[in-house]
């Protein structure tokens, strides 16, 4: 950052960064794009027939074209927050459009407005049909001819008799409001001329660059500060604009000082990073040979274990079998190429790899053609086409490592080794028709050999680290952009998973790796600007977490970071307690300034990108869900308030509201604490209480915060969530073999599908004597692991010790705890495939006799 460069050259960088923007929010990002809304003379010359739950409304209308965002509809009772059915039929009979509304607050006679968000065809004829209102409504209508629009044909009214009754010469008021984007010519139009003044403004500095003969130098940072500066602070202020005097998204006081605090404190991050001063003089940039050269097989390692942690997310969401075998093959496929980037460059780039690559490429082809086209099996046989290829790549560098180099056998601390040789040889022999067992003891078994023959396994910790925290940057973008935050059903933030429960074990992962990159930064630093994407995305993922309201979670968090904290801190590091005290109150800082920001981000810009990610499991009773379309101030978004509740209820219990009074002591404005809980915001309390139980649909996903239920009403009285009972019939059925099937019956009846406990569900599969070894082996990784992170961490040569040597324990720690209440052993769950992951390290290490 402080290298220098001319003035004027980089006076042109600063104007080519601002053409770019302005050329992405021209095009791609369509800030000018618009909508048109089509409407009529509207005068009201009668009222439609009254339909209730055994009639419709049928009213025909011919397509403008282009896309079609909203239908707004002329109502003459108030039918504010209750359901009605909306269908749009095509002039073929085919429904392109068919959802229950729940109608937001509008005042009749008046429009309500439906998102309906679909493709039209410009003088194509359509039918929408209401039906099914919660109550009796009656529509406003209107003299066709007088409508000043030649888009209106008749209404019908179909009534409880099924007769359809056509009122010629007259049709419903409505609105319609289409898309109006720019068309490609004026996109390509605007960028010409953006970039056009953009070289007019280089040549002319470039000019005055020339006469002048001695040019003055500014630093990077300077380039830095000139272009990000006021792009933050724009930024900041359209926030703050949004959400304050143009009120587009709605909310009461407390969400207005929770969204503005979310703006304020990235945008002060963000300008502290941009503007703090720097002393390193390092290069912008590494060199190109140390970046792709040296380092390139590290970053594509890095690529994949994040590629096989997306296979593992894949599997935790797959509702079916079928999916799961989708996750489970790409999951093994980036596992081999993660086994490839450990091998020699003269090996990986082996003549008979090209072979192999070529002839079985072609056989991968011919075994997908019959398949392709076919529904589902399509999908499959690519995959398995493209693991046969890297499965053969695999074998062939397994037979070249065994035969020209061998694996470092010597190295192996036998007595750790042969007990996981043994683990998995019991987790094999007594699988009890499962085939996972195979899959992790294989693929596994074959990772450890491949990292004894590694050149460079000390950086593997890294590596891998780097990996966890690049596949949740990617899934936090993802959730950012497409999963909102809904106030009913699903108000339990579930991130990318369709289970608050996997999210939680997921978000305890990720906060493993960064809290022990963080820790490991500040260590070598304490400068926020040298950390401050790992404190950011560290707070943000601890905010996460906050909002699954998962105990689990919490509770494998807390204990992790309470061992992590205290044992590298004080006993790794030992750094003296002013030291530590100012890192652990950096720590909780953190977490406090980044909720507001994380809470605020899946609140505010889901609405903008306009397109949520629904999982088949979310979209019962659609009509309370988010939907493409919906207006950013929807009561279907989660408000602050409703947040407060829902946690109180489910942490503190309903009676106490903790969180809750603060919100209104402190966030409430008068008028708003007059109509606090439950009033109007839970008038809706029924719809509520019948999705509290969705979280629990999927039987083997069933968990703490799935078997509560997820609604607010609902009281808890055991706080095991019934989990006791199910662990004493586990425990009687236990026996020395194992069982076939997963689940036991309870005592009323009811199928547990799992164990709620890792250790009892091992024992249960596979006999007690597999679970004895597991317990075993386990008791021995944590002392290995701290072992590991106390002489690994600490070697006398700086450069030979592991900086990331605390990973395995804090990714141990959070497997172990969380295990006592959740199923995690399984390969394609991401906590426990990172576990099997972490243990390589320990296979070959000692203790050095000398520090």
């Amino acid at each position: 950052m402080n290298r220098k460069l001319k003035k004027s050259r980089a006076i042109e960088y600063i104007v080519l960064c601002y053409a770019a923007v302005l050329i992405l929010l021209a095009g791609p990002l369509g800030i000018f794009d618009g909508t048109r809304q089509i409407t009529g003379n509207e005068t009201p010359a009668g009222t439609s027939q009254i339909i209730d739950q055994d009639s419709r409304i049928q009213q025909v209308f011919i397509a403008d074209g282009g896309y079609l965002e909203k239908i707004s509809i002329y109502a003459m009772e108030d039918l504010s927050r209750k359901v009605i059915n909306l269908t749009i039929s095509d002039e073929l009979g085919e429904t392109v459009f068919s959802r229950n509304v729940a109608l937001d607050a509008y005042e009749a006679p008046g429009f309500f407005t439906v998102p309906v968000e679909f493709q039209t065809v410009r003088g194509r004829a359509y039918v929408w049909q209401i039906s099914h209102p919660e109550k009796p409504i009656s529509f406003g209508c209107q003299n066709t001819a007088e409508s000043g629009l030649g888009i209106y044909g008749n209404y019908y009214y179909v009534g409880s008799d099924q007769s359809n009754q056509e009122q010629v010469g007259n049709n419903i008021i409505m609105r319609f409001q289409y898309e109006d984007k720019w068309s490609p010519g004026k996109k390509a139009a605007a960028a010409a001329v953006i970039a056009l003044l953009a070289g007019f403004l280089i040549l002319l500095v470039e000019n005055s660059a020339r006469k002048k003969k001695k040019g003055k130098e500014v630093r990077v940072q300077w380039v830095f500060r000139r272009i990000f500066n006021p792009l933050l602070i724009i930024g900041a202020a359209a926030g703050l604009a949004a959400v304050y005097p143009m009120d587009y998204y709605g909310g009461v006081r407390a969400d207005k000082m929770v969204y503005t605090a979310g703006i304020l404190v990235l945008t002060a991050l963000l300008l502290y990073v941009v503007n703090a001063r720097r002393d390193s003089i390092a290069p912008l940039l590494p060199p190109i040979r140390e970046t792709l050269l040296d380092r390139g097989m590290d970053w594509l390692q890095c690529l994949f274990w994040a590629g096989a942690l997306w296979g593992c997310i894949d599997y935790v969401n797959a509702m079916y079998n079928i999916y799961q075998d989708y996750a489970y093959r790409k999951v093994l496929i980036y596992f081999c190429l993660v086994l490839l980037t450990m091998c020699s460059k003269k090996y990986v780039f082996h003549w008979g790899n090209l072979i192999w690559i070529a002839l079985s490429s072609i056989a991968g082809w011919l075994y997908y053609r019959p398949y392709a086209g076919v529904e589902e099996l399509d999908r499959l046989a690519r995959l398995n086409a493209i693991l046969f290829v890297t499965v053969g790549l695999v074998v062939i560098q397994l037979i070249l490592l065994l035969w020209k180099k061998k694996p470092a056998w010597k190295q192996l601390f036998l007595p750790y080794a042969g007990l996981v040789a043994v683990f998995f040889a019991l987790l094999v022999i007594f699988r009890n028709t499962r085939g996972w067992p195979i899959y992790l003891s294989a693929a596994f078994g074959l990772f450890y050999v491949f990292y004894l023959s590694w050149e460079k396994r000390e950086r593997f910790l890294g590596i891998f680290c780097n990996g966890i925290i690049l596949n949740f940057f990617c899934a936090l973008v993802f959730a950012v952009l497409r999963r909102p935050i809904r106030a009913w059903g699903f108000y339990r933030y579930n991130f990318v998973f369709h289970t608050v429960t996997v999210t939680a074990a997921y978000l305890t992962l990720i906060i493993c790796a960064l809290f022990v990159k963080l820790l490991m930064q500040y260590h070598k630093s304490r400068r926020l600007y040298t950390c401050w994407t790992t404190a950011l995305l560290f707070g943000m993922a601890v905010s996460l977490l906050l909002m699954t309201l998962s105990r689990t979670g919490y509770l494998a968090a807390v204990v992790m970071g309470l061992v992590v904290l205290l044992f590298v801190s004080l006993v790794c590091y030992r750094e003296r307690l002013p030291v530590f005290l100012a890192k652990t109150g950096l720590a909780i800082v953190l977490v406090l300034a980044c909720f507001p920001v994380t809470y605020s981000a899946v609140r505010l810009i889901p609405p903008l990108y306009d397109d949520p990610y629904i999982f088949e499991l979310e979209a019962n009773e659609e009509e309370w869900a988010v939907h493409k379309g919906d207006p950013a101030d929807s009561e279907n978004y989660i408000t602050f308030p409703r947040f407060a509740y829902c946690m109180d209820v489910k942490l503190f219990g309903e009676e106490h509201s903790i969180v809750r009074k603060f919100v209104d002591t402190f966030m409430a404005s008068a008028e708003e604490e007059s109509k606090s809980m439950p009033g109007g915001r839970l008038e809706v309390s029924r719809i509520s209480t019948m999705l509290a139980s969705a979280d629990g649909a999927v039987g083997a996903e069933a968990s703490d915060d799935a078997a509560s239920g997820n609604g607010p009403e609902e009281t808890e009285e055991d706080y095991s969530n019934g989990r006791f009972e199910i662990f004493k019939r586990y425990i009687s059925h236990w026996n020395l073999t194992g069982h076939d099937e997963m689940g036991v019956e309870l005592a009323d009846g009811s199928l547990s599908v799992h164990a709620h406990n890792t250790y009892l569900q091992v024992i249960h599969d596979h006999g007690l004597i597999t679970g004895a070894v597991y317990l075993l082996l386990g008791a021995v990784s944590l002392m290995q692991m701290f072992r590991y992170a106390y002489w690994a961490g600490r070697k006398k040569r700086e450069d030979s010790a592991d900086p990331y040597a605390a990973l395995p324990l804090a990714i141990f720690l959070a497997f172990a705890v969380a295990g006592l209440v959740e199923w995690l052993f399984h390969p394609c769950n991401p906590l426990g495939f990172s576990t099997m992951a972490v243990l390589a390290p320990l296979l070959i290490f000692r203790r050095e006799k000398k520090v």
